[in-house]
């Protein structure tokens, strides 16, 4: 996973993704830009596959186990 220098999380972190999510720019035209090829942190898991699968699908029960809970009270 990369990570630009310019790591602004509000605005322009939503249009990055959205841009992403529906093929307006690839990741590589947003990390190919020259304000952000500067200070680029590369991150790579140090999990397995296998665990990153299993943690995810505990995570997704707990989410589907929490629906409807706020009614409850």
């Amino acid at each position: 996973m990369l990570r630009p220098a310019d790591i602004e999380t509000t605005a322009i972190g939503a249009a990055y993704a959205a841009g992403l999510a529906v093929g307006v720019w690839t990741e590589e035209t947003i990390f190919a830009s020259s304000d952000t090829n500067t200070n680029i942190t590369m991150f790579y898991p140090k999990t397995s596959e296998e665990e990153r699968e299993s943690r995810y699908k505990s995570w997704t029960l707990a989410v589907e186990r929490s629906f409807g809970l706020a009614n409850l009270a």
